[in-house]
């Protein structure tokens, strides 16, 4: 029930932000507003990564520790795997934090984006291949894109303490 409770906070929010976009693309009042790079997240990019990068990478690259054992934990890391891809197209948008603007005008930043959903997307493979070996490589590829762009934009506060620490341990009983 606890997994159940939480894909449906995180599907909630993630259509919240979705809901957000087609707002904020479709309330562009000058030609000069219309375009792309007027888009803007409902929310800071500092949000996003806690509430729906970390909520989605984390069970991927427990998995290994975890081994799916059956068709419903295979498709919930699937749904993960989803999230997180959109979750790195998301990163490329700024939002209403103060280094959003920053951060998302960065080719590095931009880079770490489109490579966090490339990974992603190899998870999602993974899971729909129920292939044990690939979504821990796939979760390695993500922890790795991860720390590079902690290490190049965030390397002090990752999620900027707004949930307190939420990467669980291998041990954590339920996670």
């Amino acid at each position: 029930m606890n997994k159940f409770r939480s894909i449906t906070v995180t599907l909630r929010w993630a259509l919240l932000v979705a809901a957000g976009l087609v707002l904020t693309a479709c309330g562009g009042d000058s030609g000069d507003d219309s375009g792309p790079e007027a888009l803007r997240l409902p929310v800071s990019i500092n949000e996003v990564m806690a509430s729906l990068i970390n909520h989605s990478a984390d069970p991927i690259w427990m998995a290994a520790w975890r081994n799916p054992q059956s068709d419903q934990d295979w498709r919930e890391l699937e749904h993960l795997a989803l999230q997180l891809q959109l979750g790195g197209a998301l990163l490329s948008l700024p939002g209403t934090g103060p280094l959003d603007d920053e951060w998302t005008s960065s080719e590095r930043w931009k880079d770490h984006a489109n490579q966090l959903s490339a990974a992603a997307a190899g998870a999602v493979a993974a899971a729909r291949s129920r292939d044990l070996q690939l979504i821990s490589r796939s979760g390695d590829a993500i922890v790795e894109v991860c720390e590079d762009c902690h290490i190049d934009f965030k390397p002090d506060l990752p999620t900027m303490n707004i949930y307190g620490e939420l990467s669980p341990l291998p041990s954590d009983p339920d996670r």
